[in-house]
């Protein structure tokens, strides 16, 4: 295999407490890049249609791409894909890989495949050549860093762990895995499938180290990289402050100075996000936490909590069950509304429910995830509530794509009313909300038209495709087409994750597509210029949203949330007037139309799929 590939894809059976490896294809490989890419194709060949996502016949892919496990900057990035429960869609789960995609690759391997389900609870050991499925009924009951601890404990350092928590063992619809007890993988009910195959835990070690195939190309291309990272002029600022440095977000009383205790970055990571926090004082005095960033750790204080010792030390318990913070605010939010209006039944709760109190948030975190109570019903998100209670419940819900909630919009947990690509977005990525902006310049921010165009110019968006996105009317008019923009966005997302690189925006500022294209034929031998890059990261996308057809995911069956079109709405990116369904609509038809894809249904036509290899 040539250089940046492990070489090898790993079987595991639960089922039949089996394994076997498979020589990775040159051809596969180069058609889809890797990562992300071939993940999405070695899932779609296997996920049967119709497949229950809780079901043991669903298969779970893992895969780190072929610029993971270099020394290049920020490549560490784990995908999975699987057909997940709460959108019940083929979808993408991604997440800072901290240790484990490196040790996947100097284990021997560039994929995953997980099917069946164990007949008690198991974590897999995989240690070079030597796997074993392991019993795993002492690990059963623990929380995600208890597991990662214990697990550390048994096997030594270092190791690479995706492991689940109490939530996921109790398939709470919104329960996710995390990658070292530190980053999110799995938004959609991650956890919940890998406890339907009774798998508490992956645990990877490898000692084969990664060959790159241009040595001296490399070299020259590693320095630059470095040399350009280090003259930075707010590295140390990203250094110190993370994500304080883009959302500086710093509650009353909150010294961060004070409570950062140290900063832990994945694999090849010359900046680090991830936190290691100690409270200094009060109730929780001395917890240390582990968290993916400081800004999470903040969350409930848009919830209204007034204390950010208690608010850190609320995510820091959801993440040990392990819950997705924002579907359980969510959910419990939901849920006071609905009791507030009569809609639950008198004796509903023996704990009421106050967003703004760590002691009623701990209490009903423990319920959902150990599904106590009514705490049972929670367990099932938005749609179990709805099912439970009946459809007249669904207006009094905040709006959902897929089953689930957004993290941005006017009404949103961060509220953000402009209408851009990750807004729309969340409609057209098969698995529904997440946070992977794909570096698409309206995230988050209102910039002028003036920056747009070097900023598409960096990923990869021909120019002539930039005039069409953007520019002036003969009337003076500018413009700026959302809808043609997020087919780039999803290309350059895709593009990134195939390689391994983070997508966070103070790392992957340092690339651009052309040095993406040369970074992999450097490190794959694999010739390959842009246009190659562009076409392959446009065919496995392409072949992610055929997979979601086959399942009936069609334009009709996922229509528009009508609460974007409530007061208070969406607003135009540039205007800031009000949006309507039908320029909403029409942004779905741009993008089609952009993808090569028919405008009207979003099926795409045998001439795409031909110019695409499918």
């Amino acid at each position: 295999m040539n250089g940046g590939f492990a070489g090898r894809i790993l079987h595991i059976d639960l089922s039949q407490r089996r394994f076997e490896t498979e020589e990775l294809a040159p051809d596969g490989a180069e058609k889809f890049i890797g990562g992300f890419g071939l993940t999405v194709k070695l899932a779609s060949e296997i996920i049967v249609p119709g497949t229950d996502p809780l079901s043991p016949d669903n298969p779970i892919v893992f895969g780190a791409g072929p610029l993971v496990g270099t020394s290049l900057p920020a490549t560490s990035r784990v995908y999975a894909v699987t057909k997940l429960p709460q959108s019940n869609a083929i979808g993408w789960c991604g997440g800072g890989g901290v240790t484990f995609g490196c040790l996947m690759k100097n284990a021997g391997y560039d994929h995953i495949v997980i099917r069946g389900r164990a007949d008690r609870p198991v974590f897999i050991k995989i240690i070079d050549d030597d796997i074993d499925i392991v019993d795993a009924q002492s690990l059963w009951g623990m929380g995600v860093a208890q597991t990662c601890s214990a697990l550390w404990e048994m096997v030594g350092r270092p190791a690479g762990i995706i492991s689940i928590g109490q939530a996921g063992e109790n398939l709470v619809s919104f329960s996710m895995a995390y990658i070292d007890r530190l980053s999110t993988i799995g938004r959609g009910g991650f956890g919940a499938v890998m406890r339907s195959k009774n798998l508490k835990a992956i645990m990877v070690r490898g000692s084969r180290g990664i060959q790159v195939a241009n040595r001296k190309r490399y070299r020259e291309l590693h320095n630059t990289m470095v040399t350009n990272i280090r003259e930075y002029p707010y590295l140390k600022e990203w250094q110190h402050l993370g994500l304080l440095k883009s959302l500086p977000f710093t509650p009353e009383g909150m010294d961060y100075n004070k409570i950062r205790k140290r900063r832990i970055a994945c694999v090849s990571c010359p900046i680090g996000c991830k936190e290691v926090i100690e409270i200094p004082d009060g109730e929780f005095m001395g917890s240390l936490i582990h968290s993916s960033s400081i800004v999470n750790l903040l969350t409930p204080t848009v919830y209204g909590f007034t204390d950010y010792r208690e608010a850190i030390q609320c995510v820091s318990l959801l993440d040990e069950y392990g819950l997705d913070m924002f579907e359980f605010f969510g959910v419990m939010e939901f849920a006071k509304d609905l009791y507030a209006q009569g809609r639950l039944p008198g004796d509903a709760f023996d704990e009421e429910i106050r967003l703004e109190s760590f002691t009623a948030m701990e209490k009903w975190a423990r319920k959902i995830s150990l599904r106590e109570g009514f705490g049972n019903i929670l367990a099932d998100g938005f749609e179990g509530i709805i099912k439970q209670f009946g459809e007249e419940c669904r207006p009094i819900a905040p709006y959902t794509v897929k089953g689930m909630l957004p993290y941005t919009g006017p009404r949103g947990p961060l509220p953000w009313n402009l209408f851009g690509t990750m807004e729309l977005g969340q409609a057209l990525d098969p698995r529904g909300p997440h946070v992977g902006a794909g570096g698409s310049p309206t995230y988050f921010a209102r910039r002028p038209l003036t920056v747009f165009p070097r900023h598409l110019q960096r990923m990869g968006v021909p120019d002539e495709a930039i005039n069409r996105i953007l520019g002036t009317k003969a009337s003076g008019e500018e413009y700026l087409e959302i809808g043609r923009l997020l087919k780039y966005s999803h290309r350059w997302f895709a593009i990134l994750g195939s390689l391994g690189i983070c997508a966070r925006a103070q790392i992957n500022r340092f690339y651009n597509a052309a040095l993406c294209a040369e970074l992999y034929e450097s490190v794959t031998g694999l010739e390959t210029d842009l246009d190659d890059l562009r076409k392959r990261a446009d065919r496995a996308w392409t072949l992610l949203w055929m997979a979601n057809l086959r399942e009936g995911m069609t334009r009709e069956k996922n229509p528009l949330p009508d609460k974007w079109f409530q007061e208070p709405g969406f607003n135009d990116y540039l205007t800031d007037a009000s949006l309507s369904r039908d320029e909403v609509e029409k942004m779905v038809e741009d993008y089609f139309d952009e993808q090569g894809w028919n405008r009207e249904t979003g099926i795409p036509d045998q001439k795409r799929l031909k110019e695409l290899g499918l």
